[in-house]
């Protein structure tokens, strides 16, 4: 007797899928297999062009990529922190599940 289902929940198990259901409840058609550096560097080409475009000088250009940088850190520190705490949650539920 094969157990289809049971392959089919280790595949859906990676870290993007459930990132993704947990921010939308969305499942992602397909992993992205990009390195993390790929990643943010493709994703943020297009607002360092607009960025460039919009700044009138360098030290505009300073000024706007610090305001940006601020703003993109402190989602990163909260999303962090809010992963730590439902990575934390979860291991709770397995350790009393089967502790």
């Amino acid at each position: 007797m094969e157990h289809k289902y049971i392959k089919e929940m280790f595949a859906r198990a990676d870290l993007q899928q459930f990132r993704e259901f947990l921010i939308s409840g969305l499942e992602l058609d397909e992993s992205d297999k990009r390195t993390y550096s790929e990643r943010l560097e493709k994703e943020s080409e297009s607002i360092v062009k607009r960025i460039k475009r919009i700044a009138k000088n360098d030290d505009e250009l300073d000024e706007i990529y610090s305001e940006f940088s601020d703003a993109t850190g402190a989602y990163t520190e909260v999303f962090t922190e809010i992963g730590m705490k439902i990575g934390a949650k979860l291991m709770v539920q397995l350790l009393a599940e089967h502790g």
